[in-house]
């Protein structure tokens, strides 16, 4: 990332456990938070790490997150089950709701559960690795802020839902994770943030018309993945997430963004498969990797350029960072020390905050 300063994982992690904790977020709690967040960026997907952490904290210090929630099953029927967040940290929210569906999926074989009254919950594929090292598969996604308009319309009403998937194999998992836009919000907020012009396919202005503005897209909408096509699997995703959840639904949730305390009520969905419910366990790890050894093998279209599995190249920028730190360009530093100045003094003091210690 050119223009950024690398920073270890651990430091980033500690400073964002103190940040938190300085907001009355206990350390469980945070410590979930700070894993997920630097899970991240240690992947490679910089708009769900720490670039999120501001938000959080002055949504913390504002009351618009509820700092010592207690999520909780309020509706249960065997393999499934429904949370209410009680406005916690999503990351929290999330973790609980997919443990939910694993223990479920232990005993039934499938585990489903959606989640309402949460936050935002960073980093998708986090929780779906869950369910992977216990040997299971695992699905979520998750409600959000209005940021696409329907197909032909010009204001956006529902939301980008991430998708994530992971599924055991004999070696490391397969991962899929993506936003169901042609780029997530989280790229054109960083856009906006550094500056930077957006790809004229990426997004509409508030009027409709197609812009190279960040801060014109976060006004409009962002476009669907794939067109028509991309616009009706949000749909169906929308049903999954928020109206099963029975909790808020497009286009009610809360951005962000908003600076007047309330909670954003953001809803997620959780599943969790158990592949020993469907066949052996040897059987279920011989069968995928032989999926996965007959894609790598499958003929190249340039000989340069093997074959990747989703994941792949997640794991080997993981490698990367984890031995060279985490590149974080200067504007997000600043913006890092400033929230922590404004709402967890104690974090930014330079015993705790890494960014009085830079190196390139």
């Amino acid at each position: 990332m050119a223009g950024a300063t690398l920073y270890p994982a651990a430091r980033l992690h500690g400073f964002c456990v103190a940040a938190l904790q300085a907001l009355h977020v206990p350390a469980p709690d945070a410590v979930l938070v700070a894993d997920c967040l630097v899970a991240a960026n240690l992947h490679g997907v910089d708009t769900h790490g720490m670039a999120r952490l501001p938000t959080y904290l002055r949504r913390l210090a504002q009351g618009a997150i509820n700092a010592r929630a207690r999520p909780r099953v309020v509706r249960e029927f065997a393999a499934t089950a429904v949370v209410d967040g009680d406005n916690a940290l999503g990351p929290v929210a999330g973790h609980m709701a997919m443990n939910e569906a694993i223990e479920r999926a232990r005993r039934h074989g499938i585990g489903y559960v959606a989640v309402r009254a949460s936050n935002h919950f960073s980093y998708a594929a986090w929780y779906c690795e869950q369910a992977a090292a216990q040997g299971m598969m695992g699905l979520c996604s998750s409600g959000g802020e209005p940021t696409v308009a329907p197909w032909g319309g010009k204001r956006a009403f529902f939301t980008n839902s991430p998708l994530a998937f992971a599924a055991p194999t004999g070696g490391e998992p397969v991962v899929v994770d993506l936003a169901t836009s042609v780029s997530s919000r989280g790229n054109i907020l960083l856009a906006d943030l550094l500056g930077q012009p957006i790809p004229s396919d990426w997004a509409l202005d508030a009027e409709g018309r197609p812009t190279t503005e960040a801060a014109a897209a976060l006004k409009g909408s962002v476009l669907p993945m794939g067109g028509a096509k991309g616009y009706a699997l949000i749909v169906a995703l929308e049903v999954l997430n928020s109206v099963l959840a029975g909790g808020a639904m497009a286009p009610e949730v809360g951005s962000q963004a908003a600076q007047d305390g309330q909670p954003a009520g953001v809803p997620h969905c959780f599943m969790a498969i158990h592949p020993d419910a469907l066949m052996d366990r040897d059987e279920y790890i011989a069968r995928i990797d032989v999926l996965c050894a007959r894609t790598r093998a499958a003929p190249l279209a340039d000989p340069a350029q093997p074959i990747r599995l989703p994941g792949d190249r997640r794991r080997q920028i993981a490698a990367e960072r984890a031995a060279t730190g985490i590149p974080l360009p200067a504007k997000l530093v600043d913006e890092l020390r400033g929230a922590a100045e404004r709402h967890a003094p104690s974090a930014a003091c330079p015993d705790i905050c890494p960014f009085e210690d830079r190196h390139d």
